[in-house]
């Protein structure tokens, strides 16, 4: 999922704590979410949705664990991923990290 890195970029990591006392580790992606073009991902509409399960019998629901990290990066965009730890180590993404704008976008379109 990550790999050391050389990378000139880099996001700082820190932890934060969850609601259940747990610890959860993020990447302060600010800069590079700032310097992204938006995706444009259209949410469909309610009333295309409901007309696509018209007369449908079966429904099911699927959660995707982790779905994100199922992505692979494009290998041009891996060193803008690059984090950098407390302890001064630096690792790039080799999948898709949490925390990048364009995350769900991406996530959505490859999955619907």
């Amino acid at each position: 999922m990550v790999r050391e890195s050389k990378s000139p970029h880099s996001s700082p990591t820190f932890c934060v704590r969850k609601p259940n006392g747990k610890w959860r580790m993020v990447h302060a992606f600010n800069k590079l979410n700032t310097a992204t073009i938006p995706a444009s991902t259209p949410i469909p509409r309610k009333d295309v949705l409901r007309n696509n399960r018209a007369g449908c019998t079966i429904f099911s629901a699927l959660d995707m664990v982790d779905g994100y990290y199922q992505l692979l990066m494009r290998k041009s965009d891996i060193p803008l991923t690059a984090v950098s730890t407390p302890s001064g180590m630096l690792w790039e993404w080799l999948v898709m990290p949490q925390g990048l704008s364009n995350a769900p976008a991406t996530f959505n379109r490859l999955v619907t």
